[in-house]
Formats: structure tokens, C-alpha cells, sequence
């Protein structure tokens, strides 16, 4: 079990994190297409039972942390996983990361925050498709890994590529939140599931509240809550019954 440091705790904190390796954070993406739905990576491991999904993402390296600190930290290695995991390269355009404040979003969200999870939005359009493998080694990648790379279609069958790494077997876009939910149910403990359910949920809430008035919003924000962790609850129960 990895120990997570928390760069906020105190100053010294972030000397105590090794100089190579992992740092024990993770940072992933909601990668959203506003036609196709949320990206889906595929992957085959014994370990969780065969065919999953995964969100884009995976760990921070230490020196990230200690060079960048936890936000920007988290952000450069987000956007390193999604360029490695699918030949989508944001990292010149970290701007287009956002990051997902979970400590707005009650004590699941601030568990989640404290366990060292940090999530990010990018909305992406047909323009983002990967249409060639890298002709260079890029990042510390040799080439032998990018002749191990290849271009795939979704398996949903839309008019979009990435480049693959070996680690994911295929994609696929989902349009639906509760759906993406089960799919990401074996993937990081079913953490995953919760945090779609969550960001989703918040952004849906938020546009449907969007025409509000400031005191209007503010009266509604106990009860947005209140729905939006029911909602979690009960798909999380039916993700778990679906992958049982």
C-alpha cells in the first residue's frame, strides 16, 4: 500500500516525497466528447477479473509533485497518462484541464480528495482524433514502445482515433452517466464509478440551475445535494449488483 502524502499538510511535507518513482497520488480525466459521450478506455487484467474499463489517468510521479506541487502537479501527470494511454497530447495546453473541486461535493468527495484521487475535465470535439502514431520518441518513450503502438477505432463506431498503448485493448464513448458508472465499476476500487456519478451529477445540477438567482440557488443547494447523493447511492448499488 502506497502511503499518500498530502503537499498541503505542511510546508515540509512535500521534502518527505521520494525524488523517483510514485508519490501515491493518482490523477485521471473525464475526458467528454459533447456528441459521443465520456471516453472509456479498455483493458484485459486478471487481477480484476478480465474486460474493464478505465478512465484515462493513473499515478503522479514524485517528481512531478515535488517540481509542480499538488495542483499543477496532478495536472502535468494527468495530461502525461492521457498522452502516453491515448497519443492525445494536451500537455503544451494544461489550460484545457480542469480540475473537479470534490471538496465541494460532500464527504464522499472530500474522502475521495484525502485518499490522494484528483480528477480533471476536458472536453474534446472530432478535431482532437489522433490520426498517426508519433514518428518520434517523445517524453522517454523509445521506439521500440511507439512500434508497439497502434490506432484504433471505438468500439461504439464513431468517427473517432487515439493511439492506443499496449496497457488498453480498445475504446469507447458513453453517453450515459449511470451506464459509465457500471462500466468503471472494477476499475481503482470503484472509485471511479462514484466520481463520474458525482462530477456528472454536480455539472447537471449546475446547468439545470443555471437561470437561477443567486438567493434562489443558494435556498436549492441543501436539496441539489441531498438528490445528488441519492442518485450516486442507488446507481452505485445497481453497478454493484451488475457487475456481481
Amino acid at each position: 500500500e502506497e502511503k499518500f502524502i498530502d503537499p498541503r499538510s505542511d510546508a515540509s511535507s512535500l521534502a518527505s516525497v521520494p525524488r523517483k518513482g510514485r508519490s501515491g497520488m493518482r490523477a485521471f480525466i473525464f475526458v467528454s466528447h459533447a456528441t459521443y459521450g465520456l471516453l472509456l478506455l479498455e483493458a484485459h487484467k486478471k487481477r480484476k477479473g478480465g474486460r474493464h474499463f478505465q478512465l484515462p489517468g493513473g499515478h503522479v510521479d514524485a517528481y512531478e509533485l515535488n517540481q509542480y506541487g499538488d495542483a499543477e502537479g496532478s495536472r502535468v501527470a494527468a495530461a502525461r497518462e492521457l498522452w502516453e494511454e491515448t497519443g492525445m497530447d494536451f500537455r503544451d495546453r494544461l489550460y484545457r484541464l480542469s480540475p473537479v473541486d470534490l471538496n465541494s461535493m460532500g464527504p464522499r468527495g472530500r474522502e475521495l480528495q484525502d485518499s490522494g484521487r484528483r480528477y480533471f475535465t476536458l472536453d474534446i470535439s472530432n478535431l482532437d482524433s489522433v490520426d498517426d502514431i508519433p514518428a518520434q520518441a517523445v517524453g522517454g518513450v523509445d521506439g521500440a514502445t511507439i512500434r508497439r503502438l497502434r490506432l484504433a477505432t471505438p468500439l461504439s463506431m464513431e468517427n473517432f482515433r487515439l493511439c492506443l498503448s499496449t496497457e488498453h485493448t480498445g475504446f469507447k464513448f458513453q453517453r450515459s452517466t449511470r451506464l459509465a458508472a457500471r462500466d468503471l465499476a472494477k476499475h481503482s476500487g470503484g472509485t471511479s464509478s462514484e466520481a463520474v456519478l458525482m462530477c456528472m451529477s454536480r455539472d447537471a445540477s449546475t446547468s439545470q440551475h443555471s437561470g437561477m438567482s443567486a438567493d434562489e440557488s443558494g435556498q436549492d443547494t441543501s436539496q441539489a445535494q441531498r438528490g445528488q447523493d441519492t442518485l450516486a447511492q442507488g446507481a452505485l448499488r445497481e453497478t454493484a449488483r451488475a457487475a456481481e
